[in-house]
């Protein structure tokens, strides 16, 4: 993918089987790695997920969320989850609502099918071919530690937001004005600012992947498995 019009989209999935909704953080770069927030609600055919002015544009979209349940009865979570350690896990069925994680992989695994059969979007690992790629996994949590180089404190205290802020910014990606290190952007726009900067490096071919192929279960009308996408160890 050339990156000279590239869009490089991330979100930060909420619970929509949560009592109290919220929308979704969204935060788009480019190819400058200018950042910009935004907020996406949930809807489960992914209307406005890439807004339609982006879409004329080469773009790759990165969601903080599964992609897809595990593929043995057996299995409490998928071969990625176990490598990176998630917070949610995905099992062979849904579990049901209320539960912890449930609404939220059950909101994510079911977003993703429907973007992958709406044709507009390609899943990495569904075919060889990375180039047309536009649609891929990640986890925030595993993927700091990688680009700091060591773990960080914990994103909803001050120091840990302010040192993902820092961490960003050393690497290049630039904030409105609005944001400081005294005040930093939230740690659900961290996670989609990390999310979307994953999508960079995806397309530079500076990552690697945790877990194996997702296919497709019809009868359930899910993905099973799935790859997580990582930044490359340097």
């Amino acid at each position: 993918m050339s990156n000279k019009r590239s869009i490089f989209i991330g979100i930060d999935l909420s619970d929509p089987f949560a009592k109290r909704k919220r929308p979704c953080t969204r935060a788009t770069i480019g190819s400058n790695l200018n950042c910009i927030f935004g907020e996406w609600e949930y809807d489960l055919t992914g209307n406005q997920i890439v807004p339609d002015k982006i879409l004329p544009i080469q773009f790759v979209l990165a969601i903080d969320g599964p992609q897809g349940l595990a593929s043995n009865p057996e299995c409490t979570m998928r071969l990625g989850e176990r490598g990176l350690g998630t917070a949610g896990k995905s099992p062979y069925a849904f579990r049901p609502i209320g539960q912890p994680y449930a609404g939220f992989v059950q909101g994510s695994v079911k977003l993703f099918y429907s973007l992958n059969k709406s044709q507009r979007f390609q899943l990495y690992g569904l075919k060889n071919e990375k180039v047309d790629t536009n649609l891929i996994e990640v986890y925030p949590g595993a993927a700091w530690p990688v680009i700091s180089g060591h773990r960080l404190q914990k994103k909803r205290l001050l120091a840990g937001r302010q040192s993902r802020y820092e961490l960003l910014m050393r690497i290049g990606i630039k904030f409105s004005p609005k944001y400081t290190i005294e005040v930093p952007p939230t740690h659900d726009q961290l996670d989609a600012a990390i999310a979307a900067y994953i999508a960079y490096l995806f397309s530079i071919g500076k990552t690697m992947e945790c877990g194996q192929n997702p296919f497709e279960d019809e009868r359930l009308g899910v993905l099973r498995e799935g790859l997580i996408v990582q930044p490359a160890r340097i």
